[in-house]
């Protein structure tokens, strides 16, 4: 009974190894790997630009999402950098036009009440040395002359302090502030430009997740992107056939409507065997532990995501 058994499954076996003699090819498919594409902010999609199936280049707006509290937080900040630049320069040229003005006046002033008070106590003085006028009228004059100088003295203070600018360290928070406000401006011109997503390479529209009218956000991507450089021909070898195969080394693809003498480059060896899986049609070798291998075609416009692929070693 055993022995039958054995012969049953060499002969098995000698019919599996037949078939494969007879072909060479492995089956594979297309892999692409897509770019979802999602605003950085959540939003409602006001615009979508694009259908599946269309090619685009990179820089093209895809779709965007309200941009009405975008625009006013920009709005926003950029009067609050004219406020604040405008208070720094308040600050640096010292008092407003019309304070310095009111000092200017009062300086006048306590100078023309000092002219007066000079020549009184002048004429006064005179008077006294003539013997017309009482040394107490001297002395009266003399101190109205030595007020009249201090009210001047102080006038000119008044005035020196009024145009200066304001402390250094007043000065250096009201520049923190400016900055501050410019940095408000970029931080806001992002946001408003982040509404809008360009594409960020080209490709081509593979799917359409969200349309107008439904929100989206950085976990809820609208489309997804499959640039071409991103498709990879997957296929899956024997552990047999596996010395054959290198980084590297070049494979031929056969496809249903393709070109003739399609070729392409094996990129990455799996390290770790798996079972054939469902997507290869394959009853002969679906319980046979095989690793995964992947080609970058030499024209990868020629292939569809997910098309069947027949790859040939060379």
């Amino acid at each position: 009974m055993i022995q039958k058994i054995l012969m049953i499954a060499l002969a098995l076996l000698l019919v599996s190894c037949g078939e494969e003699a007879l072909d060479n090819t492995l089956q594979g498919y297309v892999e692409g790997k897509q770019l979802n594409l999602a605003p950085r902010s959540a939003g409602i999609v006001t615009g979508l630009n694009v259908k599946e199936g269309d090619k685009v280049q990179a820089g093209v707006l895809l779709f965007a999402v309200d941009s009405e509290r975008a625009q006013a937080q920009l709005d926003e900040a950029i009067a609050g950098s004219a406020a604040a630049e405008a208070q720094l320069l308040n600050l640096q040229k010292g008092g407003r036009p019309e304070e310095i003005r009111a000092a200017e006046e009062a300086l006048r002033e306590a100078e023309a009440a000092y002219v007066l008070a000079q020549q009184n106590y002048e004429r006064t003085k005179n008077l006294v040395e003539r013997g017309v006028a009482s040394t107490a009228k001297l002395d009266q004059d003399r101190a109205a002359l030595d007020a009249s100088r201090a009210r001047v003295t102080e006038a000119q203070s008044r005035l020196a302090i009024v145009q200066l600018p304001a402390r250094p360290d007043v000065i250096d928070a009201a520049r923190r502030e400016v900055e501050a406000r410019k940095s408000a401006i970029i931080g806001a011109q992002t946001e408003l430009r982040d509404r809008s997503v360009l594409a960020p390479v080209s490709g081509r529209i593979e799917t359409i997740y969200r349309r107008v009218g439904e929100v989206a956000g950085p976990t809820q991507p609208v489309l997804a992107l499959l640039p071409p450089d991103q498709k990879r021909i997957r296929f899956f070898v024997a552990e047999a056939v596996l010395p054959q195969v290198h980084h590297g080394g070049r494979v031929v693809f056969s496809c249903d409507g393709c070109d003739t003498n399609l070729g392409g480059e094996i990129i990455f060896i799996s390290d770790q065997a798996e079972f054939t899986p469902p997507v290869i049609f394959s009853d002969n070798s679906r319980e046979k532990l095989v690793y995964m291998i992947e080609a970058m075609p030499d024209d990868p416009e020629k292939f569809l995501d997910g098309q069947p692929v027949g790859v040939t070693l060379q």
